[in-house]
């Protein structure tokens, strides 16, 4: 298996690595037989030039037949994905996570710079400390946030701290529901600039802060469909846990009591993972 080419989303292609397939199953939780049933179910139709999507499927199938919260743990990333596909949902999402860190949060605000006017993504205070954030949210997983990006956010957030708003204890998050590129990373971390993604910090990813606190977007619930999601986040619901803190949110959207109970023990499933 290993010796095979997989074509990624960004039409490149790499080596098939079964090991990284293989951790990122057992990352769910699921047991090191469960891993083997699916790792055989891919090796059986896996093909050189295959591209990872098809590989995510496969896996994807399988493990939701073994187990619905698993599958949608698996699927964190994904369900990201599924804020699009337009990144307002995905600012709103990051505003939400950061409440439940207790900032206070503004969405989309005009800010005055020495130069000129910037539109910020996502405002949070907390203890007189207030970060600008600016959320970059990508239709594919394999579209990275490259050298540009970090530049460019750099350069507003320097006009931002050079007019009127600026304060020198503000800091500058740049966030995406993808990856960083090497170059961008060096360079935030050089320019001071804080980054927050799917590979970087990398012990404290965003999809990681997402398992550890348990702030899985209703994305990732595979007990609702696509049409009660949306309605969902059309009425500003964006985390599982809020339909666990507030039940009567399914019954807005005209769930029976059957599918309010299933979808409440997927819930409780996934808040329950360690």
């Amino acid at each position: 298996m290993n010796k095979l080419f997989v074509r990624k989303s960004s039409g490149e292609f790499e080596p098939f690595s079964e090991e990284k397939l293989r951790n990122s199953l057992l990352f769910t939780g699921a047991s090191e037989q469960n891993v083997d049933e699916i790792m055989d179910e891919v090796g059986s139709k896996v093909f050189d030039g295959i591209s990872t999507k098809s590989i995510y499927k496969i896996a994807f199938t399988q493990l939701r037949k073994i187990s619905r919260p698993l599958s949608a743990y698996y699927g964190t990333k994904r369900a990201l994905l599924e804020l699009g596909p337009q990144g307002y949902h995905f600012e709103k999402f990051i505003a939400r996570i950061l409440k439940r860190m207790n900032y206070d949060t503004k969405v989309s605000v005009w800010i005055e710079g020495k130069c000129i006017e910037h539109e910020i993504d996502v405002i949070a205070e907390k203890d007189q400390k207030r970060l600008l954030i600016e959320c970059k949210f990508h239709n594919a997983h394999g579209m990275k946030n490259d050298i540009k990006t970090a530049l460019y956010v750099k350069a507003r957030s320097q006009d931002i701290s050079n007019g009127k708003y600026g304060r020198p204890h503000d800091d500058f998050w740049l966030v995406s529901n993808t990856s960083f590129s090497d170059v961008a990373i060096r360079y935030a971390t050089c320019a001071g600039l804080h980054i927050w993604g799917s590979n970087f910090p990398p012990q404290n990813t965003l999809q990681d802060y997402i398992r550890d606190e348990k702030l899985d977007s209703i994305t990732c619930l595979s007990s609702l469909n696509k049409k009660e999601k949306t309605m969902l986040i059309d009425s500003d619901v964006y985390l599982a846990l809020e339909l666990q803190e507030k039940p009567q949110l399914l019954d807005d959207i005209g769930l029976t009591e059957h599918k309010k109970r299933r979808v409440l023990r997927e819930i409780k499933k996934i808040q329950g993972r360690k």
